[in-house]
């Protein structure tokens, strides 16, 4: 893992001097959506160009059928729930910023953004000294308890606690013969007597 942050956090820092604020997969997926977005038909619904109503007018396989969808820009909203869910602009989305002279790009979240990564990347892990270095352990010493230990062979035994429903008395099983205690059917007295008569 360690190694794993170290070589990323390189791949990061070049990205970053390279001079890429966003990362490839954002940037294909705003690319996918703003060709999607050329298709759209958009109602402004106020002045200010905060509010859309937004039409597809083709359909883009995506197993939904060709719907309106509300965008507020403002606070972020589309009714197709990608936007919210991957905080990335969807096709609609950026329909209604074209149609308002805006750029979508300022509605990609930070997260997506390369400088964002390398430092997710930049932290590093402390090394592991060797036991001899360890400083010595001053606390409570606990011992496992034996009794919770779980047996390897045989039935299980059952870890319920018990109440004074279980301290009744067990049954004596009676024959099923003669209907006498102290015996079963294979070696029942009245079993043998029937038999030699």
């Amino acid at each position: 893992m360690a190694s794993l942050f170290a070589k990323r956090g390189e791949i990061w820092n070049a990205v970053l001097q390279s001079g890429q604020l966003w990362n490839e997969s954002s940037m294909k997926f705003i690319k996918e959506e703003s060709a999607k977005a050329m298709t759209h038909h958009v109602t402004r619904f106020d002045q200010h160009n905060h509010n859309f109503i937004v039409k597809e007018t083709i359909n883009h396989n995506e197993g939904l059928p060709r719907q309106e969808y509300r965008v507020m820009l403002p606070s972020r909203w589309c009714d197709c729930g990608k936007f919210q869910a991957l905080r990335m602009p969807c096709s609609h989305v950026i329909a209604a910023c074209t149609y308002a002279h805006q750029d979508a790009l300022r509605l990609l979240s930070l997260i997506y953004k390369a400088e964002t990564l390398l430092n997710v990347y930049n932290n590093g892990f402390p090394m592991v000294a060797k036991p001899d270095y360890w400083p010595a352990y001053e606390g409570e010493i606990i011992w496992h308890n034996d009794q919770m230990r779980r047996n390897k062979k045989g039935r299980p035994r059952s870890k319920r606690i018990t109440t004074e429903i279980d301290s009744v008395d067990k049954l004596e099983r009676e024959c099923g013969l003669c209907r006498q205690v102290g015996h079963n059917r294979k070696n029942c007295h009245t079993r043998a007597t029937s038999s030699t008569t």
